[in-house]
């Protein structure tokens, strides 16, 4: 049993005798931190440090007899395997019978009772949600923010990593102001304030180190109709930075200075603070204080940096170039060694591609950790080999590799999965299956605008005709060397048909449909696409994808019966531009390796 599991009964132990001591009778602990991070800084991995569960997203509830863990489908079966022996229940999040959370609390809880959390991690949208929920039956919701540092005592340091610049293919800070300022014109709004770091990092043109695999720093900012105020620690901002953001109209405060100067403010600005993007604890404190309705709406930021520049995508184009050239080289390497009979785990394949992204000056980081996963472990979609658990890649089973890397040129993502020894016809069915999917997603023709939920059924479909499907979004949001997951555009069954959620040029959008069968393998083919107009469209405007990834398919998998020749052709004319674009910029064994398994199928 892994250690952190074995810490588990006595933490939630600990938590409980603290929150019979405040008067709680319930803590509800979600995945976040003050700026709604998708992935945590260390010290704010509450849920993680009570629980050992390690996903990425889920929410912990205790109460004085119980405790569950809500996770969505990526994650099922690793919380299954990591909360053994803990004490907690999984509530396997999207299944019918699985019971929503504020039901949950009800049923155990009496009329009156206390529930506790630190507002700080979650957004006011979803704490006014809660709040409600649990109102109408009597129990009510409580902002504590000492429990974080009481229950653990341990707490790791924040990073102090200094912030650097990045200048690629940007437009100025002072130009993204000007546009900026332009939507608080339109809203009646006189102070924007941001949080999300992914946003504060666009805006500056900086970048950080403080979560891996993400290049953002801690920061806030406001923005007002004429000034700008960057609230970060003094110490990572060097005297040449500053000088730098002086002169595109920023100014620098130190970090814990942010909630008092929109205290200051919200006598009289109307400030826009995005429900879903703001802590409810700087909205909760700052809404009795304003004599103005605040903007709740989606921050501007979201959708400007999401709509890539014509010199972002060129950029970016690039660097799929050089990231397609350390995969070439992965996959060349790993086919050798398996055809010599070495033995390699996981994490050995994983760290040969760190080694060869990592011989180009442009890489930063990994996009997030790399999922490399042989076999059974390739079933559950978010699988982390560790160096305990980890697989060795024997003889007749399926390898996944799923991987991306932050480059001063851009972040790439992109998911292959190859045969290792001798594949069998269910292998081959679904390998094609998921295949058929992404070509017909890639090869999509769609109106410009249409809604990215419209999308999602065209790379579902060939797995519904064999009986199949995946529990996960079929596309996410990409930033440039920002986050790899980014909003507000998803191609999701799940995605709301909203303005914010419409597909238009610029966006960088993954295509990842998959199989998971539990116990026996799990197949994902992804690739990152991008709108562009449709050329043969004569009078609707009409978009198409650009297949921006460069990395060969594996057509040893492929079941050639349940291809179409439309299909083929796809599988073909992509797989000469691959060889085309790459062969003369990799070694010689790498180039051999390519011409053979790009060629005509």
């Amino acid at each position: 049993m892994p250690a952190s599991l074995s810490l588990a009964p006595a933490r939630l132990t600990a938590l409980r005798s603290l929150l019979d001591e405040k008067g709680l009778d319930a803590w509800m602990a979600p995945t976040g931190d003050p700026h709604l991070s998708e992935y945590l800084p260390d010290a704010w991995a509450l849920r993680r440090h009570l629980s050992g569960f390690s996903g990425s997203a889920g929410t912990l509830v205790v109460t004085a007899d119980a405790a569950a863990l809500w996770t969505d489908s990526r994650y099922w079966d690793q919380a299954q395997r990591e909360l053994l022996g803990s004490g907690i229940e999984l509530m396997k999040e999207g299944l019918s019978d699985t019971p929503e959370m504020t039901a949950w609390l009800i049923e155990r809880l009496p009329s009156g009772a206390t529930v506790g959390l630190d507002a700080r991690t979650l957004s006011n949208a979803r704490f006014e949600s809660l709040e409600t929920a649990l109102s109408r039956r009597g129990l009510s919701l409580v902002n504590d923010t000492d429990v974080l540092t009481d229950v653990w005592s341990n707490r790791p340091e924040m990073s102090r990593a200094p912030v650097f610049a990045l200048d690629r293919a940007q437009l100025s800070s002072g130009d993204k102001l000007t546009l900026i300022r332009r939507r608080l014109q339109e809203e009646s709004a006189d102070a924007l304030f941001l949080s999300t770091l992914d946003d504060i990092a666009w805006l500056t043109n900086l970048r950080g180190k403080d979560i891996p695999c993400n290049p953002v720093f801690f920061a806030h900012c406001l923005i007002t109709r004429n000034e700008a105020v960057l609230f970060v620690d003094p110490d990572k901002v060097d005297a040449s930075l500053r000088e730098r953001l002086q002169s595109q109209g920023i100014a620098c405060a130190p970090y814990d200075q942010a909630l008092p100067a929109l205290i200051a403010r919200a006598d009289t600005d109307r400030l826009w603070m995005d429900r879903d993007r703001t802590c409810a604890h700087v909205m909760q404190t700052l809404k009795p204080l304003c004599s103005q309705a605040p903007v709740e709406t989606m921050q501007p930021t979201v959708l400007i940096k999401s709509r890539k520049t014509e010199a972002e995508l060129d950029s970016l184009r690039e660097t799929m170039i050089i990231d397609g050239v350390a995969l070439t080289e992965l996959f060349a390497w790993l086919q050798e060694q398996l055809a010599q009979g070495r033995q390699l785990t996981e994490l050995d394949v994983s760290d040969r591609l760190f080694e060869l992204r990592a011989r180009h000056p442009d890489f930063l980081d990994n996009s997030f950790t790399t999922i490399s996963a042989f076999g059974p472990n390739a079933a559950e979609p978010h699988y982390i080999p560790t160096r305990e658990s980890q697989s060795i890649l024997a003889q007749d089973n399926l390898f996944l590799l799923d991987s991306g890397g932050q480059y001063a040129g851009g972040t790439t993502d992109l998911t292959r999965t190859i045969a290792v020894g001798t594949p069998t016809a269910a292998m081959k069915r679904d390998f094609t299956a998921v295949l058929r999917g992404h070509i017909a997603l890639a090869t999509a023709r769609f109106p410009a605008g249409v809604f990215s939920c419209q999308l999602d059924t065209l790379a579902r479909a060939p797995l519904w005709a064999i009986g199949s499907d995946y529990g996960h979004g079929t596309g996410h949001g990409v930033g440039f060397c920002l986050s790899v997951h980014e909003g507000p555009v998803s191609i999701s069954p799940r995605a709301a048909a909203l303005d914010s959620g419409r597909i238009v040029p610029g966006l960088v959008l993954s295509n990842e449909p998959g199989v998971y069968r539990t116990g026996q393998w799990g197949i994902r083919t992804e690739n990152l696409v991008t709108p562009v107009a449709d050329a043969e469209t004569a009078d609707t405007p009409f978009l198409r994808f650009e297949t921006l990834s460069l990395c060969p398919i594996d057509t040893r998998l492929i079941q050639h019966a349940m291809l179409t020749p439309t299909e083929l052709l796809w599988i073909n004319t992509y797989h000469r531009r691959v060889r085309e674009t790459l062969a003369d910029r990799v070694s010689a064994n790498a180039r051999q390796w390519l011409e053979r398994v790009t060629d005509i199928v």
